[in-house]
């Protein structure tokens, strides 16, 4: 049921898009078999592991609010980063990402890791 919905999300900008941008049947056509291949790519992504990765990741993100609550900056930020990591060289996630259904840019990067600002997790915490 997750991979359906995980389509469906895809999907819907794609389907919004071809109504504001009038996309040809043939390109609605390729947009489809994209989706069909997402799908078939999906299917072989240990589902097991993906809800695994998700229970922590809830968990993480509850660590780090606590230590932002309690002026634990540094730990926090080292958490974050530390999780960051590991979600970036997880099997499961960089199948998802050569699916095309993750593509990089959803994996938001965390504060300090190459994406030019100064901000702390706990900015936005």
């Amino acid at each position: 049921m997750p991979k359906i919905l995980l389509l469906s999300i895809l999907c819907v900008p794609l389907a919004l898009y071809a109504q504001d941008e009038e996309m040809s049947d043939e390109q609605m056509q390729q947009v489809m078999e994209n989706a069909d291949k997402i799908q078939e790519c999906m299917g072989e992504v240990d589902q097991k592991a993906m809800d695994a990765l998700a229970k922590k990741g809830e968990k993480v993100i509850i660590e780090i609010k606590n230590l932002c609550e309690a002026g634990k900056h540094d730990e926090a930020q080292k958490m974050a980063d530390d999780y960051g990591n590991e979600m970036a060289a997880s099997k499961e996630i960089q199948a998802m990402q050569k699916c095309g259904a993750m593509p990089q840019g959803m994996m938001a990067q965390h504060p300090g890791q190459g994406n030019g600002t100064t901000s702390h997790v706990c900015d936005g915490m």
